[in-house]
């Protein structure tokens, strides 16, 4: 945090989060504080603002960033303005660069090292499963950071791929850190964080909205090198990211799928489109010499676990061991899914994980091995 962070989260909270006249008035002010200390006078002179802006930064005390300030220092929460050093340099590159990122964890080194977005429908077939976590896993292996945005479905397994092979990861919110959003992926939040970063330009407390996924897309793509979409549909969100990445200058891929399933029309089309098609993470790396991996690249990571067929168990067990996945989930779904009682499903995981057949994770979370 540097001395001006406090008035870029003021521009952030009277200007909007996604705006872009944040960074317009950087270049014209090196020292945003002389910004704020000018006065009406001075932001009517900038030539950026409008009266509309000038009214809400006139509504905004101060004081708003200072409570922010003070519940992050609460929560452990780092701060990193648009004036910082710390600040990835990709990220400030775009046309509306967030005024200020909230981050648990450390960031990454995004200059020196590869970054790739992996992007994807959250209804993911046994398909878009495998790839994402072949992929995502592969390039994380070799040094590549993995970015994405947290949700079910594509985003978790590239997280969750990425993590497995130690590799480093960066989870972009579309909500404040500290809110309760999607509470079954928050062991892998505090796991990401341990090996990167969790990211968002929302206050701590800030909760989901219509419009903050699209908004929180341009980070994504933003500190990425290339996106890469792995199964979507006609109309997924992660088109929304691949169109952003374009308008970013960074370069798409995709990989091809099943031309009858809808959740690979919208891969497909961006292939047609001009998308970089990808069978291979060497696809990937190899259209990015520039950069160093850690070793060389070798065999793709295994596939997901997938359910046994032959397993010697309860009838009860059985059940149970069905409703656990490759990634992740938690007792609650589990017994949701089997309709078993829950001294039941307990006794049920407990036969599973003595077989060897799941392991138990924090947060009461079980997935397949």
């Amino acid at each position: 945090m540097t001395n001006a962070t406090k008035y870029f989260i003021w521009l952030s909270l009277a200007l909007g989060y996604s705006s872009p006249k944040c960074k317009a008035l950087l270049s014209i002010y090196p020292d945003i504080a002389d910004f704020f200390n000018g006065g009406e006078r001075e932001w009517r002179l900038s030539g950026v603002l409008n009266a509309k802006d000038i009214a809400a930064l006139e509504d905004t005390p101060i004081g708003k960033a200072y409570e922010v300030i003070a519940r992050c220092n609460e929560l452990g929460i780092s701060i990193i303005s648009l004036d910082d050093p710390g600040y990835p340099a990709k990220l400030k590159d775009i046309y509306d660069p967030p005024a200020v990122l909230y981050m648990k964890g450390h960031m990454p080194d995004f200059e020196r090292r590869l970054s790739i977005a992996v992007v994807g429908t959250r209804n993911a077939t046994a398909y878009g499963k495998m790839t994402s976590h072949v992929l995502a896993g592969s390039l994380a292996k070799v040094g590549v950071i993995i970015v994405s945005g947290g949700a079910l479905g594509i985003d978790s397994l590239s997280h969750t791929a990425a993590l497995e092979t130690s590799g480093v990861t960066v989870c972009v919110l579309g909500c404040g850190i500290n809110y309760p959003y999607l509470m079954s992926n928050a062991v892998l939040r505090k796991n990401i964080a341990g090996r990167g970063a969790v990211l968002s330009e929302y206050p701590p407390d800030y909760p989901p909205g219509k419009y903050t996924f699209p908004e929180r897309n341009r980070i994504i793509s933003g500190l990425s090198d290339g996106v890469l979409v792995v199964e979507a549909g006609e109309k997924s969100g992660s088109l929304i990211t691949a169109r952003t990445a374009l308008e970013q200058n960074r370069d798409v891929f995709a990989v091809m799928g099943n031309i009858t399933s809808p959740y690979s029309q919208g891969t497909n089309a961006l292939i047609k489109e001009g998308a970089i098609p990808v069978t291979d993470y060497t696809d990937i790396i190899n259209y990015y010499p520039q950069f160093s991996l850690e070793g060389e690249p070798d065999d793709m990571v295994q596939d997901i676990p997938k359910h046994k067929t032959d397993i010697d168990v309860s009838d009860e067990a059985k059940k149970v061991y069905h409703a656990v996945t490759a990634e992740p989930v938690h007792i609650d779904t589990v017994t949701a899914a089997c309709g078993l009682p829950v001294n039941v499903v307990l006794q049920a995981l407990t036969e599973l994980e003595l077989e060897g057949l799941i392991k138990a994770d924090k947060g009461r979370m079980y997935r397949l091995l």
